[in-house]
């Protein structure tokens, strides 16, 4: 790949062998370097490709606008989440992560740091996204020698969140109004403190994760598998009251998103629910 434009001294733009443009970072990938000449693609970390001339536009600005360290920062939390959970974040919340960063860091040196709102939520609907959000955390306090809360690993795991959801962050407040709205319902029905680190409460708001995606974007992977022993377990021990909770979701969610639940997904909700009540009864 030739050097069509230096943009600085870890970017430049070129062009594949189709000659489509690409932006290119790297840890000093331009320095001592002219156009025309080959960049060396032992230090690239970043590459952008297939973008329209707004996101094009962004991305320039975002490149003149923010200190590369940043986007090598974002490209450590992007690898790892790669490499342990095979998550790919668009390049859009690539760079909407790597301004985050920048930002935040500029904050964090005077002093001033963002109460998360959102904290409770992330921690107990999204705890993998969580634990990187603090390993993250550490990776800025420890470079620029800041003392950042861990409401600073929320706003993290958010964008890591919205990565996953294939949308902005708004997005990411939908879904977890959702799943805050389902298990209130069920707190409220059985008038039941639910145990959030429970096993079977983990498993129901990831049931009702996956739910959403599937809900709102149609995503194919949705399924059940084989339930018959579910179903029949749940029959055996007459828990009516799982099923009739599960109907009154299924009317909230009709009400307020317009889905039709089928018979199955409300069985699969009661099961999940059946689990969790029996499982905090047992507790007491």
């Amino acid at each position: 790949m030739r050097i069509r434009k230096i943009l600085n001294n870890g970017s430049v733009i070129v062009n594949n062998k189709e000659g489509a443009e690409m932006i290119v970072l790297g840890k000093g990938i331009a320095y001592g370097k002219k156009i025309g000449d080959e960049i060396d693609r032992t230090k690239i970390y970043k590459v952008f490709t297939a973008f329209n001339n707004q996101e094009k536009k962004l991305l320039l600005q975002t490149i003149h606008e923010t200190e590369p360290i940043f986007f090598q920062i974002a490209q450590k939390i992007v690898d790892r989440l790669k490499k342990e959970e095979n998550i790919e974040l668009a390049d859009s919340v690539y760079l909407t992560l790597t301004d985050h960063l920048a930002t935040s860091v500029e904050r964090g040196k005077k002093g001033l740091y963002l109460n998360n709102n959102f904290l409770w939520e992330i921690q107990n609907y999204y705890p993998k996204e969580y634990h990187y959000g603090l390993w993250a955390l550490k990776l800025l306090n420890d470079q620029f020698k800041l003392k950042f809360p861990e409401d600073e690993a929320g706003f993290i795991a958010v964008h890591i969140i919205s990565g996953e959801l294939g949308n902005d962050i708004n997005d990411f407040r939908q879904s977890v109004n959702f799943i805050k709205e389902i298990t209130k319902l069920v707190r409220f029905y059985f008038d039941l403190d639910l145990d959030c680190q429970s096993l079977s409460y983990n498993r129901f708001v990831l049931h009702l994760k996956f739910f959403w995606k599937y809900m709102m974007y149609g995503q194919k992977s949705h399924g059940f598998g084989d339930l018959s022993k579910e179903i029949l377990a749940v029959i055996k021990n007459s828990d009516v009251a799982a099923y009739e909770c599960a109907l009154e979701i299924k009317k909230f969610i009709h009400q307020n998103y317009s889905y039709n639940l089928s018979n199955e997904e409300v069985m699969y909700l009661a099961i999940h629910i059946n689990k969790i009540t029996t499982e905090t009864r047992n507790q007491k």
